[in-house]
């Protein structure tokens, strides 16, 4: 019985995806809404697909790249969706395009989306344009 518990385990988590890399989730949108506020900071919005491979490229090559995640971690409350698992937010379903990943920051105190870039080969494989475009954001 130990032996079929503990090779269930092993096939189980050879599935499972680490989305983390080195950026501080919040683990859901209304924690990163109160957070987001009280430290006056934007909302960065990931929503994500489990089965998309963009999406596990962001998590494996940008959100492991040490600047990347020290910028996103000081400067915004992140926050990621999968859409596939979890109900996306009213606020942030209406700027929610369908497409993943969807990436978007957020007024918290206005619900209003800040900044909003979608797929594009071009920044999310060269990690400066992606960089560059989360500083476009906060400048928003």
């Amino acid at each position: 019985m130990k032996k079929l518990f503990l090779i269930l385990v092993l096939v189980v988590s050879s599935f499972a995806f680490d989305w983390s890399g080195k950026v501080s989730w919040a683990m859901n949108y209304e924690s990163a809404k109160k957070l987001a506020i009280q430290t006056n900071k934007p909302i960065f919005v990931d929503l994500a697909l489990s089965n998309c491979p963009p999406c596990k490229y962001l998590s494996t090559h940008m959100y492991t790249d040490d600047k990347i995640a020290n910028f996103i971690n000081k400067n915004f409350v992140p926050v990621l969706i999968i859409v596939d698992e979890e109900k996306v937010p009213t606020e942030v379903a209406q700027f929610f395009s369908g497409y993943t990943p969807s990436l978007i920051i957020m007024d918290p105190k206005k619900g209003v989306q800040i900044f909003q870039f979608s797929f594009d080969r071009e920044f999310f494989q060269n990690k400066y344009k992606f960089l560059d475009y989360l500083k476009k954001g906060l400048k928003k």
